[in-house]
């Protein structure tokens, strides 16, 4: 990753259709920033302003296409509650693992807000108001012990989720099912099996075996 491809990189963004990015987009600009900084602690009176201006150009570039991607992801999870439209096996394929992530939540949000949407419509009870749910601490099970058909309150049945250890802080985030969850570290919590997965992959939890 350099100037020109970054700034090549936002051209392309500006169009109507999400741009295919390599998957190690962001890690690929983090490592040239960390370059330009790297080089600023060495460089001389006149090439120091010239590295501060790259840098600091090459930071705004990275917001401009962050912003403009997220909002064709957005628009993109939300047309897809409601129809078929070509050419979305394609935008998802052009989606960086991070931003599939983003895809996925704003997705699950969606779904669970249309249904509540349908639920009015037919009379039934309103949506719930929205709350801050903390994740569930669960404690862990000892080899000896079994566990069948286990309800996580305000969740659903443990199936469809995941028991984790987390392994570093985690800023609250919206998870599948729709409710919000703040993790610390060493934490043991209930996760829907979605994020539970991509944290995983991350090496931010690691599951908790249950025998």
């Amino acid at each position: 990753m350099d100037f020109e491809e970054l700034r090549d990189i936002l051209t392309r963004e500006q169009r109507s259709k999400l741009a295919k990015l390599e998957p190690d987009f962001y890690e690929s600009v983090r490592a040239y920033l960390d370059g330009l900084r790297e080089e600023q602690k060495t460089a001389s009176d006149r090439e120091a302003p010239l590295l501060a201006d790259e840098l600091e150009t090459a930071g705004d570039r990275l917001q401009r296409i962050f912003k403009l991607r997220v909002g064709k992801i957005v628009k993109l999870a939300s047309l897809n509650i409601s129809m078929e439209i070509d050419g979305t096996r394609y935008e998802v394929d052009a989606m960086t693992p991070v931003e599939r992530d983003i895809y996925h939540s704003v997705l699950a949000a969606v779904r669970q807000g249309w249904s509540e949407i349908v639920e009015m419509l037919a009379g039934k009870s309103g949506p719930p108001t929205p709350e801050e749910t903390p994740a569930r601490i669960v404690e862990e099970v000892s080899d000896a012990e079994q566990i069948e058909d286990v309800e996580v309150p305000g969740h659903g049945v443990l199936d469809d989720y995941t028991i984790v250890r987390v392994l570093k802080d985690i800023p609250t985030f919206m998870g599948a099912d729709s409710h919000h969850y703040t993790l610390a570290k060493n934490d043991v919590v209930t996760l829907p099996n979605l994020n539970a997965k991509v944290l995983c992959k991350r090496r931010a939890v690691s599951p908790v075996a249950i025998q």
